[in-house]
C-alpha cells in the first residue's frame, strides 16, 4: 500500500509539474531544466497574446572577451527545424538585435505608430530554431565594456559565446545559419569563416549565410558611386531642381564613378576593379543627403519615401502617438526578458573605439566573403532600392569584383523573378533573385510595385519575401522563382 500511495503520489507530482511547465511557463520537456533562461510568453508588458516557448539571458564570452552577452532564444516547433540553428544579428555597429524581434521577425511585431503588439504571420520561428543576440559587448543589453577592435576581435568573442550556447541547450552538430543586416554584412562573414576554419561541427557547422542591405565594401563604392544612378532611378522622391542635377552628374563623372560604375556592372566583369579612394571634393552621396534634408526635414536615408512627421518608433525615435517610446527601456520588460537593469539604447556609439566609429578589418567583400561563400556554396545578399544608407547598386559593384568558385562576379545579369506565394502581405512577382556558384542575389518588390527593402526593416516592409528567402536558404524551396 505505502508503495502504492508512493507511486501515485509521483505519477501526481509529475503530472502537475508538467502541467505547470507547460501552462504556466512554457517550458518544453527537452529543456525543462533550463528554467534560469525561461521568458513567460504570457508575461509581457503590452504583450495581450502569448508569443510562446523562449529563453533569454546571459552567457560569457570569455576568454577572448571579459563580459557576457545577451541572448533571446526561440525554438521552432517545425519538426523540420530540429537539425538547425538559425542566428539573427543586427548591424550598427552597436545595434541591438532585439529590434529584429520586434520591428521585423520575431514572433510579436509592434510596428510604428501602431498601440499595441501583433502576432507576427511571418515569424522566423514558424520555420527555425531561432536566436538573436546582442553583440558585440556592450551592444543593447551586453554587458560592457567592448573591447573590440577587428572583426578577428568580433569573431573570436562571438565563438567563445557560442560554444556555451550550444552547449548550455544541447544543440550539438546542427546546422548553423547565420542572418543579419546592416553592419553584419561584415560581422557575420568573419564569423562564418572563424567558425568554418575551426574544422568542428559538433558546434560550428556552418550551412549558410543571409546578409540584408550590407555593410560589405567601403563607403566610397557603396554611396559615393551608385548615388547618382539610385537618385535618377528614383528621381521623383528627390525633386531637385535643374542647376543641383546638374552639378552632381558633372562631379560623378569627374570623379569617375559614372565609368566605374558603367564597367562594373558588366555581365560577366570585363576586370578586376580598383580600390576608390576617398576624395572629399567627389562627395556625391553627401551633397544629395543635404540637399534632400533641406527639401524635406524628415528625409530618411534608411527609407526614402517616408516625410514629416517622424512615425513613433517603439524601439526608440520620435513620438507620435500614444505608448512608450523605448520599449525595452522599461523596468517591467528588463525583467520579464532576464536582463539586468539597463539603460537600453536600440543602437549604441563607440563600439569601435576608432577615428570613424568601424572596425579596423577590410570589407568583408574584400577579406572572407569569398571564402565563406565557396564553403557554404549557400549564400545569400538581399537588398532594397529604397535604402539610401547602403545602395543595391554597391553590393553588386562589390560582387562582380569578387572571385569566389574559380570565376569573377556573376556572368549574367540577376533578373529572374523572385516569387512568392499570395499571403497576407501580397504575393506574385516581387523583386528578382539570381543564383551562380553558390552566390544568389535578390532584390524585392512590393505588393504596390515599389523596390522596398530598407536598410535594417526588410522583414518588416516585405515579410513575404523575406520569408521565401528564409525558405531558400534552409533548403526548404530549390529556386525562388517558381511556384
Amino acid at each position: 500500500m505505502w508503495l502504492l500511495f508512493m507511486c501515485s503520489l509521483l505519477l501526481q507530482l509529475t503530472v502537475a509539474q508538467s502541467q505547470y511547465l507547460n501552462d504556466k511557463t512554457k517550458v518544453s520537456l527537452i529543456l525543462a531544466n533550463k528554467t534560469e533562461f525561461v521568458v513567460n510568453g504570457s508575461g509581457l508588458p503590452f504583450v495581450n497574446f502569448d508569443i510562446g516557448e523562449s529563453y533569454a539571458g546571459y552567457l560569457p564570452n570569455t576568454p577572448s572577451g571579459i563580459s557576457s552577452l545577451y541572448f533571446w532564444f526561440f525554438p521552432s516547433s517545425d519538426p523540420k527545424a530540429s537539425d538547425e540553428i538559425t542566428v539573427w544579428l543586427n548591424g550598427g555597429p552597436g545595434c541591438s538585435s532585439l529590434a529584429g524581434i520586434m520591428l521585423e521577425n520575431g514572433p510579436f511585431l509592434w510596428q510604428p505608430g501602431t498601440y499595441r503588439p501583433v502576432r507576427n504571420p511571418y515569424a522566423w520561428n514558424k520555420l527555425t530554431n531561432m536566436v538573436y543576440i546582442d553583440q558585440p559587448a556592450g551592444t543593447g543589453f551586453s554587458l560592457g565594456p567592448s573591447t573590440v577592435v577587428s572583426e578577428s576581435d568580433v569573431a573570436r568573442q562571438f565563438i567563445d559565446f557560442w560554444k556555451r550556447f550550444v552547449n548550455t541547450f544541447d544543440l550539438q552538430n546542427r546546422k548553423i545559419y547565420l542572418t543579419g543586416e546592416s553592419y553584419a554584412g561584415q560581422y557575420i562573414p568573419y564569423i562564418a569563416s572563424q567558425m568554418l576554419d575551426q574544422k568542428n561541427e559538433t558546434y560550428f557547422r556552418v550551412a549558410g549565410v543571409q546578409i540584408n542591405d550590407p555593410y560589405i565594401n567601403d563607403l566610397t563604392v557603396l554611396q559615393d558611386v551608385p548615388a547618382l544612378a539610385t537618385v535618377n532611378q528614383h528621381r521623383s522622391l528627390f525633386p531637385f531642381n535643374d542647376t543641383f542635377m546638374a552639378e552632381i552628374t558633372t562631379q560623378s563623372q569627374d570623379c569617375g564613378y559614372t565609368s566605374l560604375l558603367n564597367d562594373a556592372l558588366t555581365f560577366p566583369p570585363n576586370s578586376t576593379f580598383p580600390r576608390v579612394p576617398y576624395n572629399s571634393s567627389c562627395a556625391v552621396y553627401s551633397a544629395i543627403i543635404n540637399a534632400s534634408t533641406a527639401l524635406n526635414p524628415c528625409f530618411n536615408r534608411y527609407h526614402i519615401t517616408e516625410s514629416c512627421p517622424f512615425p513613433w518608433n517603439p524601439v526608440g525615435g520620435p513620438i507620435v502617438g500614444l505608448g512608450p517610446t523605448n520599449y525595452f527601456n522599461r523596468s517591467d520588460v528588463q525583467k520579464a526578458i532576464n536582463a539586468y537593469p539597463t539603460d537600453y539604447f536600440v543602437c549604441k556609439k563607440g563600439i569601435f573605439p576608432t577615428t570613424n566609429g568601424l572596425d579596423i578589418s577590410p570589407p568583408s567583400s574584400l577579406g572572407p566573403l569569398p571564402c565563406v561563400i565557396e564553403q557554404t556554396n549557400n549564400t545569400i545578399i538581399a537588398h532594397g532600392l529604397l535604402d539610401f544608407e547602403l545602395l543595391s547598386k554597391g553590393s553588386l559593384i562589390s560582387i562582380q569584383n569578387m572571385t569566389w568558385n574559380g570565376k569573377q562576379g556573376f556572368e549574367r545579369q540577376p533578373v529572374e523573378p523572385l516569387f512568392v506565394p499570395y499571403g497576407q502581405s501580397g504575393g506574385g512577382v516581387l523583386g528578382t533573385a539570381h543564383t551562380e556558384r553558390g552566390l544568389t542575389f535578390s532584390e524585392n518588390l512590393t505588393p504596390v510595385g515599389y523596390w522596398i527593402l530598407t536598410w535594417i526593416e526588410i522583414p518588416e516592409y516585405a515579410p513575404s519575401a523575406a520569408y521565401r528567402q528564409l525558405k531558400f536558404l534552409l533548403g526548404r524551396i530549390s529556386n525562388m522563382s517558381v511556384a
